[in-house]
């Protein structure tokens, strides 16, 4: 009798001591910290298209102002709307190529001190529990040289499409094996913003035909190894309707194919630069949505 009575004093020492710990807030991690929402995350990856790139009409240029800023755009009031923090970083540096982008290389000033890769997996490392969307796109200036307004050089297109295809592989092995299990990776296909040559005469409507091969080429590559790594692509070539000579459409008085007009509405390839213009880059920004 007498150790039952010590035992239930003993249990009602403890729960004591517990309530008391309780209000004073000892021991027990307040409900606002427990309960408090997660950050989600935004990293934007590739090279001009990425970085938001555009020339300005007075001459110059500018950066961050382009689809990966109009996504992020969406993404944090989907997060807000969640009642969760956003943050978006963008590592995208104008003229990276598939390789730079692994080995390093970028001329243009970017926000650190290793290859764009190496920055990307570190970002991923850190955030390896957390909820991270990334975009990639990535390719384009393994080939855009390839291209003049008059010849485009098929030998340097081939070479240069085998090469961000393999280059891409490396790429997504490693976003892929840094990444945790809340991280969506998704890729991106490319417009073709060659089509403007068509406007140029008659030898430029063949190098504007010429043209929407080589980019089905890219295209087609970057789709196939976006997929043999899992990774969804954003189709921005459908988008562009890339392979699209019909319908005729009005363009400045006269008629031209759907790809050629969209590529002058949608690009500033009016003033020579293959960049996308602001409609262009939410059209971009759209196509991703749509993947996620």
């Amino acid at each position: 009798m007498r150790s039952h009575r010590r035992g239930r004093r003993l249990s009602a020492a403890v729960c004591t001591a517990l309530l008391g710990a309780t209000v004073l807030g000892l021991g027990v991690p307040p409900a606002s910290a427990a309960t408090a929402p997660a950050t989600r995350y935004y990293l934007a990856l590739g090279d001009s298209l990425a970085a938001g790139y555009q020339s300005l009409p007075g001459g110059g240029s500018e950066v961050g102002h382009g689809y990966a800023q109009d996504l992020a755009t969406a993404l944090g009031r989907r997060a807000a709307r969640d009642g969760h923090p956003f943050s978006f970083t963008d590592l995208g540096c104008p003229g990276e190529t598939s390789g730079s982008m692994i080995n390093g290389g970028c001329d243009y000033p970017h926000p650190y001190t290793q290859p764009q890769l190496g920055a990307a997996t570190a970002f991923l490392a850190a955030h390896r529990h957390d909820d991270v969307v990334v975009t990639l796109d990535i390719g384009a200036n393994d080939v855009d040289g390839c291209a003049t307004a008059e010849s485009l050089d098929a030998a340097c297109a081939a070479k240069g499409v085998a090469t961000a295809g393999r280059d891409l592989g490396t790429i997504l092995a490693r976003l892929r094996a840094a990444a945790g299990p809340h991280t969506r990776i998704v890729g991106m296909n490319l417009y073709d913003p060659f089509l403007a040559a068509w406007l140029t005469g008659t030898q430029g409507k063949v190098l504007a035909s010429v043209s929407v091969p080589v980019a089905d080429a890219l295209n087609g590559t970057l789709d196939l190894v976006d997929a043999l790594h899992g990774v969804p692509t954003a189709d921005v070539a459908k988008a562009f309707s890339t392979n699209s000579f019909l319908p005729l459409v009005p363009l400045d008085g006269q008629r031209v194919p759907l790809n050629v007009a969209r590529i002058m509405g949608w690009t500033n390839m009016a003033r020579e630069d293959i960049h996308a213009n602001d409609t262009g880059y939410q059209v971009i920004a759209d196509a991703f949505q749509a993947r996620l």
